[in-house]
């Protein structure tokens, strides 16, 4: 049943309802004004006139659901399934029940499916509310083969969604396993470049006292040398590991740094040693350390964080509602063709994916915001 055929309904009921009282002319035609306003696109406006009718008549039911669908066209799915909600649990008339049931499961499907990627746990809730409101509204309309299709589709999302979950699951356990070892590397490359140091601050001061000969002193500074430079690959090594998919936080990023300026003064040192020059290459060697000790820090830090993300990714979230600038511009496009309150599941995930596609070849193209056509 279509977005018209509803208003039909409505205007009939609405006729029996109020041939009795004094003002039943004034809110039939308070009411055909406003579901010539919604046919029209101009949601805003027919609120206002059901809110008219209602203040006229509050006990009708049907101009209640009719401005729930005037919500659900211009987005704002918290104050239609506020409403859809009154009109289930209020109305006598079991059609309308059904009915009102029915768009209720669109909107906790629409909310779901839009929170799958920012929010999968809060989707997977409203996603099995949905399947509930439409199992209602089988109940009472046991042919209603819109909601047993939709209970199905939504199962079907549901099962995406848990794969996805799962899948980043794994990716994060992998993730902290890389980055666990990772941090054991940084720890024992630190450990060895400070215990390299020390030998060459051992080789200085024996040359200094005279304890060893310039010879052997040389002897000892080359193969510092090919020990640090060693030392230098494995640091490399491990730099490597940080691809540049991992650093995309500032703490993985200052370790990256860290690691270059380490191999920086690894490399120095190198050349001071095989120049025999202990004071400067020792110099270098404690740079080095400092720097690689840092690098380890930073992705400590980085570990404790994203360890704190995840925890907090779990919590239930309150659904993403429009911001006063989106909902304005909203409103200067309620013209443009929408997804009606009654449609299918499978139309609001088509319609989704369009909006979603969109706004990434518009995002590619860095053109302006544009409004949501639906």
């Amino acid at each position: 049943m279509n977005a018209r055929e509803f208003k039909t309904i409505i205007a009939m009921s609405l006729v029996l309802i109020t041939a009795q009282t004094v003002s039943a002319d004034s809110v039939r035609s308070t009411v055909r004004q406003a579901n010539k306003l919604y046919d029209t696109g101009h949601f805003n406006e027919a609120i206002k006139e059901y809110d008219q009718a209602l203040t006229d008549q509050p006990q009708l039911l049907e101009p209640k659901f009719n401005k729930a669908d005037c919500y659900f066209q211009l987005d704002d799915l918290t104050e239609a399934i506020n409403l859809y909600k009154e009109v289930a649990a209020d109305s006598k008339d079991m059609k309308l029940v059904a009915r009102a049931k029915y768009n209720l499961g669109n909107c906790y499907f629409k909310q779901g499916s839009r929170q799958k990627d920012s929010d999968p746990q809060k989707a997977l809730e409203d996603l099995q509310t949905s399947i509930v409101c439409w199992r209602g509204a089988m109940e009472i309309d046991p042919e209603n083969k819109n909601a047993a299709k939709n209970i199905e589709i939504a199962r079907l999302t549901i099962k995406d969604i848990i794969d996805q979950m799962n899948k980043q699951k794994e990716q994060r356990q992998q993730q902290a396993e890389k980055q666990k070892q990772l941090q054991q590397q940084l720890k024992e490359l630190a450990e060895k470049q400070k215990s390299l140091t020390n030998q060459t601050q051992q080789t200085k001061e024996q040359e200094e006292k005279g304890q060893t000969s310039p010879q052997d002193a040389a002897d000892n500074y080359k193969k510092q040398a090919e020990e640090q430079s060693q030392l230098k690959k494995e640091a490399d090594k491990a730099s490597q590991q940080m691809q540049p998919q991992d650093q995309n936080t500032p703490q993985m990023q200052q370790a990256a740094g860290e690691m270059k300026q380490a191999m920086d003064k690894q490399s120095d040192a190198e050349t001071k040693l095989k120049a025999s020059d202990g004071a400067a290459a020792k110099q270098s060697q404690d740079k080095a350390a400092e720097h690689l000790d840092n690098a380890l820090k930073a992705l400590s830090d980085a570990n404790q964080q994203n360890q704190q993300q995840q925890k907090k990714s779990q919590q239930p979230q309150e659904p993403n509602q429009p911001g006063k600038e989106e909902q304005q511009q909203q409103n200067q496009q309620e013209q443009k063709a929408s997804a009606a309150p009654d449609t299918t599941a499978q139309e609001i995930l088509d319609k989704e994916q369009q909006e979603k596609k969109q706004r990434q070849i518009l995002e590619r193209a860095d053109y302006q915001k544009v409004d949501k056509d639906w």
